[in-house]
């Protein structure tokens, strides 16, 4: 019984201090929480924020993230949209509203986010990916290419960009030379299982089907690390 009235105690000393903090310190602290990945109680504290100053952006992008990551797609759309109502110019916050609408296959609107993104940020390198990767989904391959190459430019150390480059030579049947983007990329990031897997699906391709079995296997034992 005492030890149940010393965690309430906490609890309720937890809950105060909390009540003390401006909107903007509980987004600092619900940052550290979804770094830590306790979601919920960093949703907890995004909500609270949000109930103190519906004005605030940044509590509405890392709502969107906390939700994206817990799998609430529509929740995390609607948060996002209202980031990027509050502040045109957030291109974290028009990325993130892209992937929600790619994982909604809805992809010609994710392209205009992730080209609000680029405006907003001509560096922003993994809008370029996401926006490459999205063009492969629709088939469109040379502008795929044109947006891998330009993240590539902007930071040539970025595994996601070598990856989604080899996919679209992929699939232009460009195998030698999808393979070399793949190789690149595990030179970044020697375990990388996507890059593996990818490598072996052109290995297969080129007809070198050992190899291919090599890199399926190490994709499978990276995934499971």
């Amino acid at each position: 019984m005492r030890k149940t009235t010393v965690l309430l105690m906490l609890v309720l000393l937890f809950d105060a201090s909390m009540a003390q903090n401006t909107p903007h310190e509980l987004v600092e602290n619900a940052k550290a929480l979804f770094a830590a990945k306790d979601y919920a109680q960093a949703l907890n504290l995004t909500e609270t924020a949000l109930r103190m100053d519906s004005s605030l952006e940044q509590a509405w992008l890392l709502r969107g993230k906390i939700l994206f990551t817990s799998g609430m797609l529509r929740d995390a759309y609607q948060s996002f949209d209202r980031a990027t109502q509050l502040d045109v110019s957030d291109a974290e916050a028009w990325n993130f509203k892209g992937i929600v609408l790619v994982a909604m296959r809805r992809y010609n609107d994710s392209l205009r986010c992730f080209d609000a993104a680029i405006q907003a940020d001509p560096m922003n390198y993994e809008a370029w990916t996401n926006k490459g990767n999205t063009l492969v989904s629709m088939g469109m391959l040379d502008d795929a290419l044109s947006a891998f190459e330009r993240a590539i430019i902007i930071n040539q150390t970025y595994t996601g960009a070598w990856i989604g480059k080899g996919m679209a030579l992929y699939y232009q049947e460009r195998y030698h030379e999808a393979l070399a983007m793949y190789e690149r990329a595990l030179q970044l990031d020697p375990g990388n299982p996507n890059a593996l897997r990818n490598k072996g699906l052109a290995l297969q391709k080129l007809g070198m089907n050992k190899e291919a079995e090599e890199a399926f296997r190490a994709a499978e034992l990276n995934q499971k690390r």
